[in-house]
């Protein structure tokens, strides 16, 4: 979208074009490296994302973290933060957090990430400021482990960033939470092809999950975030793509992982 800007001066009108900013959200990308590809293929139809942005959780459950992380290396103008996956897999919080599974998944993370890929996850920050948004895995207020599932939560995460919007992941769901000026909360759970206005006071959206969706679809969640110009709002699209599931499950039980984790990617759970 383009909007025209005449400036004033007595000899000549300058004609300014201010383009609208796309942006690609990933999150819980879980290595699963045929879900990330099917996002990427699917996305590319565009031609007018400048930037993805990904929420952290690019490993942990999956049997591909350092093909995963290689793709996300490769993009250009990307900016990936850090989630509790990749802080377990470095030994920055202890696997005795986590569920049985989810703990078994993080010790096979730690022993196959080769040592560049662990420098690289080592580096990522867990809160990033970008064009006007913050980006985070859980919530401003607790990146790691926090949840934005209530509106409560949301309320008591507004002193914790500056910006007007925030995106995360950590829930695997897509969803929207904005704060009006009555200061009331309209929270949705979205479906693929839902386009929503953030035209709010404040405001958080979540991608849902590339490689583990939660919400009962299996296919793979991802979202385009069109950061609007001062007369327009920023408005966030929500997608869903097919993938090859069948060959995300043998990967992870060829690596000998938790049975359940490639099951439950057949019934999006």
């Amino acid at each position: 979208m383009t909007d025209y800007i005449w400036a004033n001066c007595p000899s000549l009108a300058v004609h300014v074009t201010v383009e609208m900013t796309c942006v690609l959200l990933l999150s819980d990308i879980h290595a699963n490296l045929p879900a990330l590809e099917a996002v990427l293929e699917d996305a590319a139809k565009r031609d007018d994302l400048s930037e993805t942005w990904v929420l952290g959780d690019s490993i942990g459950y999956g049997a591909q973290p350092n093909e995963v992380i290689d793709l996300l290396r490769s993009l250009p103008s990307v900016y990936i933060v850090k989630g509790n996956h990749e802080a377990a897999a470095l030994g920055e919080i202890s696997v005795e957090n986590f569920n049985p599974t989810a703990g078994a998944a993080a010790i096979w993370t730690q022993r196959n990430l080769r040592p560049d890929v662990a420098d690289y996850s080592m580096s990522l920050p867990l809160v990033i400021t970008q064009q006007g948004v913050t980006l985070c895995h859980g919530t401003p207020r607790n990146p790691i482990w926090e949840y934005m599932f209530t509106p409560l939560t949301a309320d008591l995460n507004l002193p914790h960033f500056e910006t007007t919007g925030c995106v995360l992941g950590h829930t695997h769901i897509p969803s929207i939470f904005g704060l009006n000026a009555s200061k009331e909360w309209t929270v949705r759970q979205a479906t693929s092809g839902e386009i929503f206005d953030l035209d709010f006071e404040r405001w958080y959206a979540n991608p849902g999950s590339v490689g583990q969706p939660r919400d009962l679809d299996p296919r793979a969640s991802y979202a385009i975030l069109s950061l609007g110009t001062n007369e327009e709002p920023p408005t966030i699209a929500f997608h869903r793509v097919e993938y090859n599931i069948e060959r995300a499950q043998n990967l992870i039980l060829d690596a000998r992982l938790p049975n359940t984790l490639a099951f439950r990617l057949s019934v999006g759970r």
